[in-house]
């Protein structure tokens, strides 16, 4: 169904006040979602997953911040991108160039966040910003450049002698060369954003595996 991210935002608050835990999956967005007043004021754990073939060229990652300021007591945010389901808009010139939203939405409870398959995508960077500068509650952010690293038997960091745990999500090369930027577009916008309180990990590409 095209439009459900949009629609959940427009109805959920009416007819689902109450939920605590969401997970919503978006496919052939068409159209941002809008900062709206209505409120999901019991929400705690919100799970978006962007999924292909692909979304509108001019859809903007951005606008999911829309979900983050109608969950004042959310804790948990979890934003899977599967690969190749939004346009790899290319990243040039400095940070100062990232637009400046004037929102005043911020999370006072918001813990931890993890978004995966991770990209350079101008509006996904952009959103990543704004939550680490506006969530004075955060404790965990992870990007996962690898499309779903916390579903995967293979963490040759935890067990380095392993052999036989499972091999990660194969990447093609223009995956793998997208994850690279990907993690040279985290090294360059968002690592230095990061407060000293917050734990933060960029997952690239597996060693072992690629």
């Amino acid at each position: 169904m095209s439009g459900i991210l949009s629609y959940a935002r427009f109805s959920l608050p009416s007819i689902a006040q109450n939920v605590e835990s969401l997970s919503l999956h978006g496919r052939n967005e068409n159209a941002n979602i809008p900062m709206l007043p209505s409120k999901l004021p019991h929400l705690k754990n919100l799970e978006i997953s962007l999924l292909k073939p692909f979304f509108s060229p001019n859809y903007d990652v951005f606008s999911l911040v829309s979900f983050l300021d109608a969950s004042p007591a959310l804790e948990s945010f979890i934003l899977r991108v599967e690969q190749d389901a939004i346009i790899h808009d290319p990243v040039v010139g400095d940070d100062t160039e990232y637009r400046k939203q004037n929102l005043e939405c911020r999370n006072n409870s918001l813990r931890k966040v993890l978004i995966t398959g991770f990209c350079s995508a101008k509006s996904l960077v952009e959103l990543t910003v704004h939550i680490l500068e506006r969530t004075h509650s955060l404790e965990h952010f992870t990007l996962d450049i690898t499309y779903g690293y916390d579903r995967k038997t293979c963490n040759i960091a935890k067990f380095p002698t392993a052999r036989m745990i499972g091999q990660c999500w194969l990447l093609s090369k223009r995956g793998l060369e997208e994850a690279h930027r990907a993690v040279e577009t985290a090294d360059r916008y968002i690592k230095g954003r990061v407060p000293s309180s917050v734990q933060f990990e960029v997952l690239g590409p597996c060693p072992r595996c690629h």
